[in-house]
């Protein structure tokens, strides 16, 4: 509206019109595109504020390239502004050891940065590390395009039953739960946690932030992004982007298994979520709406390319039921059975964990179905 108002001004101004209205046009088109014009749900006089602010900010000066790459591999260090002689591909991704480098890198969980790294700038410990996948956390979903079948309820059991499952052949994994669901977040609702969030994590100066100072911890040992306390705009500012970023911290921070908890839809920030991970569970309800909803649930991720990682876990079933016709016909594994119990809502309500707490029936198949994923887990650990 201003900007329409100044062009009209300009225009019944005493200026000459050939120099006047050209001016007034561009200045009428440019204000009604930043008005009505929407970015990533957000509209154009947002980015054009964040891009003046981006671009008035205070620079850091020059980083000096040794810091960055530690130096050489014949031990000279670089000098400022020269080109580090490592490669990109060297630095962010897998790499082949040179021939001065006598043993390769230990795994993620057994690496931890120098003192001086952790001390210095956030955003230069995240360059230092070389991220590998193949070094990185187990990343774990259960997913279901029905609403209520109790994803989030196996997610947050599973997390805090292996977070706690410390014995005498094996430590306790260190294990991370992120509430990516941001339709109907319920994580923190189940632990009694009302924290910082994942959308506060997303707000925060990016180069300032670290997700482990945003997620919470709880009493099993497990650490917990949760999921926003308020409706947030589905494409903006928790984005695809920033769930990559928020894995690759993980990964940096040695996590073992990282459980992603997701809403019932394939938006892109799900999608995202789905195909990062090493394992999918298929939730399924056993009534006639659940078994068709698994089948849809299948297809759906099968379409992404998905068809190893598909497993399947029953909930809330009841005596007499048998699902292996379906299982058969979808060429699943049943992994899981999770028998319908009061214990779990009289938990939910108490903002308890059934499975840590508890003795009945839903806990003992929960606490099979933890040691079942963290046997996988232990089996995929290095020697």
């Amino acid at each position: 509206m201003v900007g329409v108002l100044v062009a009209y001004s300009l225009v019944r101004s005493a200026l000459p019109p050939p120099i006047v209205d050209p001016v007034a046009a561009v200045l009428a088109v440019a204000a009604v595109g930043l008005g009505w014009l929407r970015v990533a749900g957000r509209p154009a006089l947002d980015w054009a504020v964040f891009a003046g602010l981006f671009w008035m900010r205070p620079r850091r000066g020059t980083v000096r390239w040794e810091v960055a790459v530690g130096g050489s591999a014949d031990g000279a260090a670089h000098h400022e502004g020269e080109p580090p002689r490592a490669s990109i591909l060297e630095l962010f991704g897998k790499r082949t050891p040179r021939a001065s480098e006598p043993n390769t890198p230990p795994p993620a969980r057994d690496r931890k940065p120098p003192p001086a790294q952790r001390a210095g700038d956030p955003i230069l410990s995240r360059v230092i590390r070389p991220i590998s996948r193949a070094d990185g956390a187990r990343r774990v979903t259960f997913f279901s395009l029905r609403g209520g079948t109790g994803r989030s309820m196996l997610a947050t059991e599973l997390t805090c039953l292996l977070a706690a499952s410390q014995n005498d052949q094996h430590a306790a994994p260190k294990v991370a739960l992120v509430d990516l669901d941001l339709r109907s977040p319920s994580v923190a609702v189940r632990l009694g946690a009302p924290e910082r969030t994942l959308l506060d994590y997303a707000l925060a100066p990016p180069e300032d932030r670290s997700v482990i100072d945003f997620m919470v911890s709880h009493g099993s040992g497990a650490r917990v992004l949760l999921g926003p306390q308020r409706a947030v705009n589905p494409e903006w500012p928790v984005t695809p982007a920033l769930l990559r970023e928020v894995l690759r911290e993980l990964d940096m921070e040695g996590f073992d298994l990282v459980v992603l908890d997701v809403c019932p839809e394939l938006n892109p920030l799900t999608t995202t979520a789905i195909c990062a991970c090493d394992d999918v569970f298929i939730v399924v309800v056993p009534t006639a709406g659940g078994v068709q909803d698994a089948y849809r649930s299948t297809e759906a991720l099968r379409r992404l390319g998905l068809r190893h990682q598909l497993r399947y876990i029953v909930n809330r079933s009841r005596p007499g039921t048998d699902l292996s016709e379906p299982m058969a016909d979808l060429g699943g594994q049943l992994i899981g059975d999770i028998p319908d119990d009061e214990a779990v809502i009289t938990a939910e309500n108490a903002h308890r964990l059934v499975g840590l707490d508890e003795s009945g029936p839903a806990a003992i198949a929960l606490r099979r179905l933890a040691r079942r994923v963290g046997s996988e887990l232990h089996s995929a650990w290095p020697a």
